[in-house]
Protein backbone atom coordinates (compact mmCIF):
# COMPACT_ATOMS: atom_id res chain seq x y z
CA UNK A 1 0.00 0.00 0.00
CA UNK A 2 1.54 3.21 -0.69
CA UNK A 3 1.58 6.41 1.06
CA UNK A 4 -1.50 8.19 0.19
CA UNK A 5 -3.69 5.15 -0.01
CA UNK A 6 -2.57 4.08 3.65
CA UNK A 7 -3.39 7.76 4.59
CA UNK A 8 -7.00 7.55 2.88
CA UNK A 9 -8.12 4.24 4.64
CA UNK A 10 -6.72 5.40 7.76
CA UNK A 11 -8.82 8.94 6.96
CA UNK A 12 -11.96 6.74 6.36
CA UNK A 13 -11.34 5.52 9.87
CA UNK A 14 -10.83 8.65 12.03
CA UNK A 15 -13.96 10.40 10.11
CA UNK A 16 -15.94 7.40 11.22
CA UNK A 17 -14.50 7.38 14.86
CA UNK A 18 -15.28 11.16 14.91
CA UNK A 19 -18.90 10.56 13.69
CA UNK A 20 -19.43 7.96 16.58
CA UNK A 21 -17.73 10.89 19.04
CA UNK A 22 -20.32 13.46 17.76
CA UNK A 23 -23.59 10.83 18.24
CA UNK A 24 -22.33 10.25 21.55
CA UNK A 25 -22.65 13.60 22.35
CA UNK A 26 -25.99 14.10 21.13
CA UNK A 27 -26.82 11.23 22.99
CA UNK A 28 -25.96 13.01 26.30
CA UNK A 29 -28.03 15.72 25.32
CA UNK A 30 -26.02 19.09 26.48
CA UNK A 31 -24.58 21.21 23.90
CA UNK A 32 -22.67 24.44 24.91
CA UNK A 33 -22.62 27.17 22.04
CA UNK A 34 -20.67 29.93 21.75
CA UNK A 35 -20.23 32.53 18.69
CA UNK A 36 -17.21 33.76 17.02
CA UNK A 37 -16.94 36.04 13.95
CA UNK A 38 -20.97 37.12 13.78
CA UNK A 39 -24.02 35.95 15.24
CA UNK A 40 -24.91 33.27 12.43
CA UNK A 41 -21.02 31.69 12.94
CA UNK A 42 -21.86 29.64 16.55
CA UNK A 43 -19.01 26.89 17.90
CA UNK A 44 -19.89 24.20 20.48
CA UNK A 45 -17.86 22.45 22.86
CA UNK A 46 -18.43 19.47 20.65
CA UNK A 47 -16.52 20.96 17.18
CA UNK A 48 -13.45 21.77 19.52
CA UNK A 49 -13.49 18.37 21.58
CA UNK A 50 -14.12 16.16 18.11
CA UNK A 51 -10.91 18.63 16.08
CA UNK A 52 -8.89 17.30 19.42
CA UNK A 53 -9.93 14.02 18.57
CA UNK A 54 -9.00 14.05 15.18
CA UNK A 55 -5.73 15.29 15.51
CA UNK A 56 -4.73 12.47 18.35
CA UNK A 57 -5.83 10.08 16.26
CA UNK A 58 -3.95 11.50 13.06
CA UNK A 59 -0.69 12.26 15.27
CA UNK A 60 -0.97 8.72 16.41
CA UNK A 61 -0.58 7.60 13.09
CA UNK A 62 1.30 9.48 11.30
CA UNK A 63 3.17 12.10 13.35
CA UNK A 64 5.17 13.89 11.34
CA UNK A 65 2.60 15.14 9.13
CA UNK A 66 0.64 18.32 9.23
CA UNK A 67 -2.52 19.32 10.35
CA UNK A 68 -4.94 22.52 9.94
CA UNK A 69 -7.79 22.60 11.72
CA UNK A 70 -10.67 25.00 12.02
CA UNK A 71 -11.15 25.69 15.65
CA UNK A 72 -7.71 25.26 17.01
CA UNK A 73 -4.94 26.18 14.07
CA UNK A 74 -2.06 24.57 12.51
CA UNK A 75 0.40 21.64 13.61
CA UNK A 76 3.46 22.25 10.86
CA UNK A 77 5.25 18.53 10.29
CA UNK A 78 7.74 17.49 8.40
CA UNK A 79 6.46 15.80 5.62
CA UNK A 80 4.72 16.78 2.72
CA UNK A 81 1.07 15.34 3.50
CA UNK A 82 -1.10 18.07 5.12
CA UNK A 83 -4.75 16.62 6.90
CA UNK A 84 -7.41 19.69 6.35
CA UNK A 85 -10.09 19.38 9.16
CA UNK A 86 -13.57 20.67 9.37
CA UNK A 87 -14.76 18.74 12.85
CA UNK A 88 -18.27 19.83 12.13
CA UNK A 89 -19.11 21.17 8.94
CA UNK A 90 -22.52 22.14 9.74
CA UNK A 91 -22.31 23.82 13.05
CA UNK A 92 -25.54 25.43 13.16
CA UNK A 93 -27.52 21.98 11.96
CA UNK A 94 -25.56 20.32 14.75
CA UNK A 95 -27.26 22.44 17.52
CA UNK A 96 -30.65 22.73 16.11
CA UNK A 97 -31.07 19.18 15.47
CA UNK A 98 -31.14 19.69 11.64
CA UNK A 99 -29.94 16.51 10.10
CA UNK A 100 -27.34 17.92 7.59
CA UNK A 101 -23.99 18.39 9.62
CA UNK A 102 -20.41 15.88 8.73
CA UNK A 103 -17.00 15.16 9.40
CA UNK A 104 -15.24 16.54 6.39
CA UNK A 105 -11.12 15.69 6.32
CA UNK A 106 -9.21 16.55 2.79
CA UNK A 107 -5.23 14.98 2.27
CA UNK A 108 -3.15 18.03 0.51
CA UNK A 109 0.33 16.66 -1.07
CA UNK A 110 2.38 20.11 -0.53
CA UNK A 111 5.00 19.25 -2.79
CA UNK A 112 2.44 18.59 -6.15
CA UNK A 113 0.12 21.39 -4.50
CA UNK A 114 -3.06 19.13 -5.22
CA UNK A 115 -5.49 16.93 -2.48
CA UNK A 116 -4.97 13.25 -2.59
CA UNK A 117 -7.63 11.92 -0.44
CA UNK A 118 -11.01 13.26 0.27
CA UNK A 119 -13.68 11.74 3.21
CA UNK A 120 -16.96 13.44 4.24
CA UNK A 121 -19.23 11.40 6.49
CA UNK A 122 -23.01 12.66 6.98
CA UNK A 123 -23.46 12.15 10.56
CA UNK A 124 -26.96 11.71 11.34
CA UNK A 125 -27.33 9.57 7.96
CA UNK A 126 -23.90 7.91 8.05
CA UNK A 127 -23.44 8.44 4.51
CA UNK A 128 -19.42 7.77 3.98
CA UNK A 129 -18.30 10.22 1.02
CA UNK A 130 -14.59 9.16 -0.43
CA UNK A 131 -12.47 9.56 -3.02
CA UNK A 132 -8.57 9.01 -3.73
CA UNK A 133 -6.36 10.20 -6.56
CA UNK A 134 -7.39 8.39 -9.56
CA UNK A 135 -9.25 6.25 -7.92
CA UNK A 136 -12.70 7.61 -8.20
CA UNK A 137 -15.26 8.55 -6.13
CA UNK A 138 -17.72 6.50 -3.71
CA UNK A 139 -20.62 6.93 -2.06
CA UNK A 140 -20.66 3.92 1.22
CA UNK A 141 -18.16 1.86 -1.40
CA UNK A 142 -20.32 2.52 -4.20
CA UNK A 143 -19.30 4.44 -7.34
CA UNK A 144 -20.55 8.05 -8.08
CA UNK A 145 -20.56 10.29 -10.60
CA UNK A 146 -21.70 13.68 -11.29
CA UNK A 147 -25.10 14.16 -13.11
CA UNK A 148 -24.77 15.84 -17.15
CA UNK A 149 -27.09 19.07 -16.96
CA UNK A 150 -26.63 21.24 -19.88
CA UNK A 151 -29.49 23.72 -18.92
CA UNK A 152 -30.04 25.55 -16.01
CA UNK A 153 -33.62 25.36 -16.43
CA UNK A 154 -32.99 21.35 -15.37
CA UNK A 155 -30.33 22.19 -12.70
CA UNK A 156 -31.08 21.79 -9.15
CA UNK A 157 -28.84 23.93 -7.41
CA UNK A 158 -27.43 23.68 -3.72
CA UNK A 159 -26.01 27.08 -2.29
CA UNK A 160 -25.35 28.48 1.28
CA UNK A 161 -25.26 31.25 2.83
CA UNK A 162 -22.23 33.53 4.37
CA UNK A 163 -21.48 34.86 7.96
CA UNK A 164 -21.19 38.05 6.52
CA UNK A 165 -24.20 40.46 6.27
CA UNK A 166 -22.42 41.91 3.25
CA UNK A 167 -21.96 38.84 1.38
CA UNK A 168 -25.54 37.93 2.10
CA UNK A 169 -26.85 40.71 0.47
CA UNK A 170 -25.04 39.60 -2.97
CA UNK A 171 -26.03 35.94 -2.27
CA UNK A 172 -29.96 37.04 -1.61
CA UNK A 173 -29.85 39.00 -5.01
CA UNK A 174 -28.28 35.81 -7.11
CA UNK A 175 -31.18 33.85 -6.10
CA UNK A 176 -34.12 36.42 -6.43
CA UNK A 177 -32.71 37.31 -9.57
CA UNK A 178 -32.48 33.67 -11.11
CA UNK A 179 -34.66 31.50 -8.82
CA UNK A 180 -37.09 31.53 -12.15
CA UNK A 181 -34.28 30.23 -14.56
CA UNK A 182 -33.16 27.22 -12.64
CA UNK A 183 -34.98 24.04 -11.87
CA UNK A 184 -34.90 25.12 -8.23
CA UNK A 185 -32.40 25.57 -5.37
CA UNK A 186 -31.33 23.58 -2.26
CA UNK A 187 -30.09 24.97 1.04
CA UNK A 188 -28.75 22.30 3.31
CA UNK A 189 -26.12 24.09 5.62
CA UNK A 190 -23.11 22.42 4.80
CA UNK A 191 -20.71 23.11 2.46
CA UNK A 192 -18.83 19.28 2.49
CA UNK A 193 -22.45 17.72 2.35
CA UNK A 194 -23.10 20.05 -0.67
CA UNK A 195 -20.16 18.91 -2.77
CA UNK A 196 -20.43 15.16 -1.96
CA UNK A 197 -24.30 15.76 -2.85
CA UNK A 198 -23.15 16.95 -6.46
CA UNK A 199 -20.54 14.25 -6.66
CA UNK A 200 -23.52 11.46 -6.34
CA UNK A 201 -25.79 13.16 -8.22
CA UNK A 202 -28.38 14.29 -5.79
CA UNK A 203 -28.21 17.84 -6.86
CA UNK A 204 -26.86 19.02 -10.39
CA UNK A 205 -24.13 21.55 -9.31
CA UNK A 206 -23.74 24.17 -6.62
CA UNK A 207 -22.14 27.32 -6.06
CA UNK A 208 -21.64 29.38 -2.68
CA UNK A 209 -19.28 32.64 -1.68
CA UNK A 210 -17.24 32.74 1.84
CA UNK A 211 -16.35 29.35 2.47
CA UNK A 212 -12.85 28.57 3.98
CA UNK A 213 -10.35 26.31 2.75
CA UNK A 214 -11.60 23.23 5.10
CA UNK A 215 -15.22 24.14 4.64
CA UNK A 216 -14.76 22.54 0.92
CA UNK A 217 -11.33 21.01 0.20
CA UNK A 218 -12.45 17.44 0.93
CA UNK A 219 -15.88 17.75 -0.62
CA UNK A 220 -14.17 19.60 -3.66
CA UNK A 221 -11.88 16.91 -4.49
CA UNK A 222 -14.76 14.34 -4.03
CA UNK A 223 -16.86 16.02 -6.92
CA UNK A 224 -13.62 16.15 -9.39
CA UNK A 225 -13.27 12.51 -8.75
CA UNK A 226 -16.78 11.93 -9.60
CA UNK A 227 -16.14 13.22 -13.10
CA UNK A 228 -16.94 17.18 -12.08
CA UNK A 229 -15.12 20.17 -12.49
CA UNK A 230 -14.29 22.41 -9.44
CA UNK A 231 -13.64 26.42 -10.01
CA UNK A 232 -13.77 29.68 -8.53
CA UNK A 233 -15.31 31.12 -11.48
CA UNK A 234 -12.91 32.71 -14.39
CA UNK A 235 -10.59 30.13 -14.57
CA UNK A 236 -9.91 30.89 -11.20
CA UNK A 237 -9.07 28.33 -8.23
CA UNK A 238 -12.06 27.48 -6.26
CA UNK A 239 -11.46 30.50 -2.79
CA UNK A 240 -13.46 32.49 -0.42
CA UNK A 241 -14.35 34.70 -2.82
CA UNK A 242 -16.63 31.90 -4.87
CA UNK A 243 -16.90 27.92 -5.98
CA UNK A 244 -18.82 25.99 -8.27
CA UNK A 245 -18.98 22.91 -8.74
CA UNK A 246 -20.91 20.74 -11.44
CA UNK A 247 -20.24 18.55 -14.87
CA UNK A 248 -18.52 21.11 -16.99
CA UNK A 249 -20.96 22.53 -19.30
CA UNK A 250 -23.41 23.42 -15.75
CA UNK A 251 -20.37 24.72 -14.43
CA UNK A 252 -19.82 27.57 -17.09
CA UNK A 253 -23.52 28.48 -17.38
CA UNK A 254 -23.41 28.98 -13.50
CA UNK A 255 -20.26 31.45 -14.11
CA UNK A 256 -22.54 33.43 -16.20
CA UNK A 257 -25.20 33.39 -13.86
CA UNK A 258 -23.28 33.98 -10.47
CA UNK A 259 -21.14 37.19 -11.74
CA UNK A 260 -20.63 38.77 -8.46
CA UNK A 261 -19.62 42.32 -9.60
CA UNK A 262 -23.24 42.60 -11.50
CA UNK A 263 -24.79 42.24 -7.67
CA UNK A 264 -22.93 44.44 -5.65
Amino acid sequence: MNQVAERHQYCQEVVDQAARFIRSKVEEGVIEVALKSSRTDMVTQVDKATERLIKEAILSRFPDDSIQGEEYGDIEGGTKYQWVVDPIDGTTNFVYGFAGYAVSIGIYDRELSRTVSGCVLDVPRNNLYSAMEANGAYKNGKSISVNQRHSLGEALLATGFSYSDEIRKIQGKIINENITKIRDIRRAGAASLDLSMVASGEVDGYYEMGLQRWDYIAGAFIVEQAGGVVTGGRDKKPSYELIIAGCKELVELVEEMVQIEKYK
